[in-house]
């Protein structure tokens, strides 16, 4: 501490900048409002401006539209909260499928499909609490909760043949992981007078008078006195929750007078709209997102922003440079999803006779060339986002409704059509002018830079059973760095169809019921080694969880490796690992100089330590380079 103020005292202050300008340019896609495909983007206009451009702040912004539309408008009606039935799995990343990079008319990214679970990866493993804190309301970035998933293997009982519901299936199929509320159990609160027969202890005289006697109390149940995997302990999807706040903007207007709305009325300050409290299309005064609502239906309209370093490597490593063009080529995950929500009965006295229900119709179609879901249907059961719309009654009831995600505007023709105020998707970079000292001083240092980078490969291993498993990733590939294996539950095993209902049964990661692909399942694998060219990247093979973390996850990603105390990165603690991120990962990049550029052979091996059959999704990191003329931005290698 000495030291620090001795410096401070000494230390003269520098006000002078390098920089004489910083401006923010964009350019939109090349799509002419067609996104039923890849989106192109190309920056030659950007390059063309003159100044040095700083591709690591560079990011994208898709105008997005997300609805749920029931198919009897009278089951949502205009004035029924229903804010939190529907939100995003965490990252706004999750749109993108796969990317290609083109940098001068040259391949500097391949396409590799799944990349969104990579990114996920590298954000789990890599970010802090300060950049969610930060970050994550802008990029739609928040953990889901370890602990809040269920898993809900039973048939859904068909409420037609057999009253008595399965209350997993209030959240869905298979794996779930959609309880955006806590479970508050309040026993009645009553008092009742009855005789007490009693003898006074001063005079031994009785009977007493009439004494009231509570015969419940609150806080009867707590979630000290259930299990801790109960459904109705008070664990639940904190990241859900918190994604969900930071996306819906709803500037609700209120005079005041009508207590029943409730209205904190800071749509007065939000927005100029000053129609109906109970349907504003209205924007704020700095638009992010805004609620429109109508009789059967809600939608949700917002930018989602993806940072560039976020999605791909190379964007992270790039200097500044003046010139250079990128072109890029991006499939999306739009998505359309039909499902059935059941309520639950009670009887006259309040008392739950039957659980709601909560299926899909059909595994989602996705629009734009992806294979994954990114957004998530809340729990049907009692308090959670979809409640209010499966509400309880005297009878059951089967609503049906539908879930589209879309860019610009609605992309599927079974609902209602709607746009975002934005007509394209944008790239934005900054563009630096440098004082000509500055610039000549940047030239005479480094007039060329060499860019080292990791791309990645992709390998599927589906269908694996419980029990011992070996296979071979890859035959050859030079320059490993790393290799990341990620298991999720195949359809087989997640969930049971029921014929008389017809719900449909999918991969966890194309399941609007869990967090996955944003996380990996929570399936155990232990004696697990990767081999690289025959040799083992662990002396034995890990056999328990705290070897996977410390030997190898801990480190992956984090500062200094996790090495110094009270300096970390990194979301993913020990309990975080056990409970769901089971990402499965080895540095492989530690060779002798003579092996750079030599390709190798990559082998994964384990035991599948659960019940169920299960897909693995391995990525491959291996190391690139390319020099570019910071002047010109021309490539030279």
């Amino acid at each position: 501490m000495d030291n620090i103020v001795f410096e401070d005292t000494i230390n003269t202050e520098i006000s002078s900048s390098e920089f004489v300008d910083k401006q923010w340019l964009y350019v939109n896609d090349n799509n002419n409002s067609s996104y039923s495909g890849q989106v192109v983007i190309d920056s030659t206009s950007l390059s063309n401006c003159g100044n040095y451009l700083n591709w690591q702040e560079s990011f994208l912004a898709f105008p997005m539209v997300l609805q749920i539309e029931a198919q009897n408008s009278a089951d949502l009606p205009v004035n029924q909260i229903s804010d939190f039935m529907v939100g995003l799995k965490s990252g706004y990343w999750q749109i993108i499928h796969s990317l290609i990079v083109e940098y001068n008319n040259s391949n500097v990214v391949q396409q590799v499909p799944y990349l969104n679970i990579f990114n996920s990866f590298r954000a789990n493993t890599s970010y802090s609490l300060g950049d969610v804190e930060n970050w994550g309301g802008l990029i739609g970035f928040c953990p889901d909760s370890a602990d809040s998933w269920l898993y809900n293997n039973l048939a859904i009982i068909d409420y037609t043949v057999d009253p008595n519901t399965n209350i997993l299936a209030a959240s869905g199929t298979g794996l779930c992981n959609n309880l955006n509320a806590p479970y508050v159990n309040i026993s009645t609160f009553v008092y009742i007078v009855t005789d007490q027969l009693a003898v006074d202890p001063a005079s031994g005289i009785g009977p007493a008078a009439d004494l009231p006697l509570p015969t419940n109390s609150y806080n009867r149940v707590t979630q000290a006195t259930t299990r801790k995997s109960s459904l109705r302990s008070s664990t639940y999807n904190k990241g859900l929750w918190k994604r969900q706040q930071w996306l819906i903007y709803d500037p609700y207007l209120n005079n005041g007078l009508n207590i029943g709305n409730y209205s904190s009325n800071q749509g007065a300050l939000m927005t100029t709209n000053t129609g109906s409290t109970l349907n504003l299309p209205a924007f704020g005064a700095i638009f992010q997102s805004y609620i429109q609502s109508g009789a059967g239906y809600r939608v949700i309209i917002f930018d989602a922003i993806i940072r560039m370093k976020d999605i791909c490597d190379l964007f992270d490593k790039l200097p500044m440079i003046k010139g250079g063009s990128m072109r890029l080529y991006i499939n999306t995950n739009q998505t359309y999803i039909t499902a059935t929500s059941i309520n639950g009965v009670v009887n006259a006295n309040g008392e739950e006779l039957s659980h709601s229900e909560l299926y899909l119709n059909s595994s989602p179609v996705i629009l734009g060339g992806g294979q994954t879901c990114p957004v998530m249907i809340t729990s049907s059961d009692i308090g959670q986002g979809l409640s209010n719309f499966s509400s309880i009654g005297t009878a059951p009831l089967q609503q049906n409704f539908s879930v589209g995600l879309s860019i610009v505007r609605t992309q599927f023709q079974q609902l209602q059509q709607f746009s975002a105020p934005l007509t394209s998707t944008r790239l934005y970079c900054p563009a630096y002018t440098l004082s000509p000292l500055a610039e000549q001083r940047l030239l005479s240092l480094a007039p060329t830079k060499k860019i080292v980078y990791n791309d990645i490969f992709y390998y599927n291993f589906n269908t694996v059973p419980p029990g011992t498993f070996n296979f071979l990733v890859s035959n050859g590939i030079p320059n490993l760095r790393g290799c990341l294996v990620c298991p999720f539950i195949a359809k087989v095993s997640n969930g049971v169809q029921t014929p008389s209902l017809g719900n449909a049964i999918t991969d966890t990661i194309l399941s609007p019921f869990t967090s996955s692909p944003a996380s990996p399942d929570p399936i155990s694998l232990t004696n697990f080694n990767i081999q690289v060219s025959g040799k083992n990247c662990f002396i034995s093979n890990l056999l328990y969880d705290y070897e996977v973390f410390t030997e190898q996850l801990v480190s992956s990603n984090q500062l200094n490796g996790s090495l110094t105390t009270s300096m970390a990165s990194g979301l993913i603690g020990f309990s975080e690992f056990e409970n769901l991120y089971r990402y499965y990962y080895a540095n492989i990049s530690r060779s002798i100089p003579s092996e750079d550029g030599v390709a190798k052979a990559v082998q994964v091996l384990g035991t599948n330590n659960s019940t169920v059959t299960i897909n693995f999704i391995v990525f491959l990191e291996f190391e690139r380079t390319i020099t570019v003329d910071i002047r010109t931005g021309a490539r030279l290698a």
